[in-house]
């Protein structure tokens, strides 16, 4: 991953799949997207909003606007078929965002999702009123199962506090399949979805290293085309992890239009990647929301949403809180960061 890695198009589209995959992933349509877990309210998906940023996913509202009426097409499609796709390219409703992320920030890219489907019917929306910038158009319903793969040994253990990034040392055993699910009951397994796709959004550029050495220092960078409220976790792989900004020393964090904030500001010590054990490589994710009005923040920054300090609880409620906010007033970037030993400090 390079520095820019995270930066946006600028347009609402797909987010690529995979480079590693793309030779898998061709037997599906390209505005075909996959759910984490199927869902049994395939009629309610319909019309529903979802909230698209190429930077960090596809996510669902966890229910359909007020204003929005749908009325319910169906057609038969009796199939079967196997897909094989990356982690990044499945999608979760809002609600459970949480438990994607935790995933992406256990294995990153390490992971891929192989799927066996029985198609057997396909839900179309014809949808009145206002029900959002884009939304779910229609679902396949099918029985089948999904795993999730593991292409490497091994995964690590991340610890994160305010000072330096520091990372635990300690392999897992290397498992074939690490999540697997089977439903025998017809449900809702992928969707398609409606509008928007040349819609200009709220968007933040980040530059932020993808990979860095044990002991390297480094700064992460923001910016923007307009003004943009930030909040800033850092997750371990294991699920657990801190929010880095607001704190103390960075209260708003704000990219000002046409300008760069740089994380950590001056008045704090920098950062630096640091592991545990010096031979073992490891990981973590980061991931930063950016708001475009100063209203937005006050009211999902962390101490004003969730009592709870923990990152994976808070990233879970903000993503709830968010189906009622439209895409143009918000974006959000994950990023993998790849901790690697440094050869000279390399124990023998």
């Amino acid at each position: 991953m390079s520095p820019a890695a995270c930066t946006k198009q600028g347009f609402l589209a797909p987010p690529d799949a995979d480079p590693a995959m793309t030779a898998k992933v061709g037997s599906f349509a390209p505005d075909m997207h996959f759910l984490v877990e199927p869902t049994g309210d395939a009629e309610d998906l319909l019309g529903r909003a979802v909230h698209v940023t190429s930077a960090g996913g596809w996510t669902i509202a966890d229910q359909r606007s007020p204003g929005c009426d749908v009325r319910v097409k169906r057609s038969s499609a009796d199939y079967e078929k196997s897909y094989r796709m990356g982690l990044g390219d499945l999608t979760a409703l809002s609600g459970g965002y949480g438990e994607l992320l935790k995933l992406e920030a256990r294995y990153g890219r390490s992971v891929e999702a192989e799927m066996k489907i029985h198609n057997l019917e396909t839900l179309t929306a014809d949808t009145k009123g206002d029900c959002g910038e884009v939304i779910v158009k229609s679902v396949r319903i099918g029985t089948g199962e999904r795993k999730l793969l593991r292409k490497v040994e091994g995964v690590a253990k991340v610890h994160v506090g305010k000072g330096p990034i520091g990372v635990s040392a300690g392999r897992e055993a290397a498992s074939d399949a690490e999540d697997e699910i089977r439903w025998s009951t017809p449900q809702a397994y992928a969707f398609t979805y409606e509008g928007g796709i040349h819609r200009k959004v709220f968007e933040l550029d980040a530059q932020v290293p993808g990979t860095l050495r044990n002991g390297e220092r480094f700064l992460f960078r923001f910016s923007a085309s307009e003004d943009a409220y930030l909040v800033a976790y850092y997750l371990e792989e294991n699920g657990a992890g801190a929010v880095l900004f607001p704190d103390a020393a960075l209260p708003v964090p704000l990219v000002q239009a046409g300008s760069t904030l740089i994380w950590p500001p001056s008045v704090q010590n920098d950062v630096q990647a640091q592991l545990r054990d010096p031979n073992v490589q490891e990981r973590g994710t980061l991931v930063v929301y950016a708001f475009a009005e100063r209203g937005d923040f006050d009211r999902f920054r962390p101490a004003a949403l969730t009592a709870s300090t923990d990152a994976l609880a808070y990233a879970a409620a903000l993503t709830k809180a968010l189906s009622s906010v439209p895409i143009s007033r918000w974006d959000r970037h994950t990023v993998t960061i790849e901790i690697t030993p440094n050869a000279e400090t390399l124990k023998p």
